[in-house]
């Protein structure tokens, strides 16, 4: 090879060289962006003490009067998070699961009444009312 074609070939080479190796960069930076947007932030969780927990079910009554019943909360939409992204509309939404696992956004301002049933009582003993016991069993 002559002198002028190898220095023709190494400038083209360079020049193809850092053509690939940005397109690379920008693979590599818009992967992680992207990973860290779908990543994004968990809802955040309705915990009222001695009301409502994660594993708590409740029928939940709407404006409209749609009622959902045995869900549970588990948690609300914010935009206080830049990862969720979320269109202004979507805010303030509670998210309700039932017992098939399925989702349920709806507005927090479209909720009227929440109704928790009492915890189920263990199966083992059957406790007397306690009306029954002052009677004396007659």
């Amino acid at each position: 090879m002559t002198p002028k074609a190898i220095e023709t070939f190494s400038t083209f080479g360079v020049g193809v060289l850092c053509a690939v190796l940005g397109i690379i960069a920008l693979a590599v930076f818009f992967t992680v962006l992207n990973w860290l947007n779908t990543r994004g932030a968990k809802p955040e969780t309705i915990a009222v003490r001695g009301v409502l927990k994660k594993d708590t079910w409740a029928t939940v009554h709407m404006q409209g009067g749609e009622t959902f019943e045995q869900v549970r909360f588990v948690g609300f939409t914010s935009n206080e998070s830049f990862k969720t992204l979320l269109p202004m509309d979507l805010t303030g939404m509670v998210i309700l699961e039932d017992t098939d696992g399925r989702r349920f956004l709806v507005r927090a301002k479209a909720i009227r009444m929440i109704v928790i049933a009492p915890p189920p009582k263990p199966s083992g003993r059957q406790e007397a009312e306690p009306g029954a016991a002052a009677d004396g069993g007659a």
